[in-house]
């Protein structure tokens, strides 16, 4: 399995470079869509690497992805000061899961 990162930040992506990530810059949010589709098609993806902005634009086709049964293990990688929004996990746990945790 590979893993893969797909993002609108080109700082993001030549950190993940120089950490041995394999990335794809994209330059516009359709075209992010774009190869996001692409990349789920492809079964020896394992885990896609998204931005917290770049996961912002595509929270649908982020859900509907993990709503499948099979695929790959997409993961939300916060910005330089952290998650912007505060309880991002919680809210994310929320939609994903249904639960409601109190803390």
């Amino acid at each position: 399995m590979k893993s893969i990162a797909i993002s609108r930040n080109y700082e993001l992506l030549v950190a993940l470079r120089m950490s041995g990530f394999e990335g794809i810059f994209c330059k516009d949010v359709h075209s992010l869509k774009m190869e996001f589709k692409d990349i789920l098609k492809q079964n020896q993806i394992g885990i896609i690497l998204l931005s917290e902005d770049d996961f912002q634009e595509m929270r649908e086709e982020v859900f509907e992805a993990k709503k499948k049964k099979r695929g790959p293990l997409i993961v939300t990688l916060p910005g330089r000061g952290g998650f912007k929004e505060q309880d991002f996990i919680l809210k994310y746990v929320k939609e994903a899961v249904g639960l409601k945790l109190d803390r």
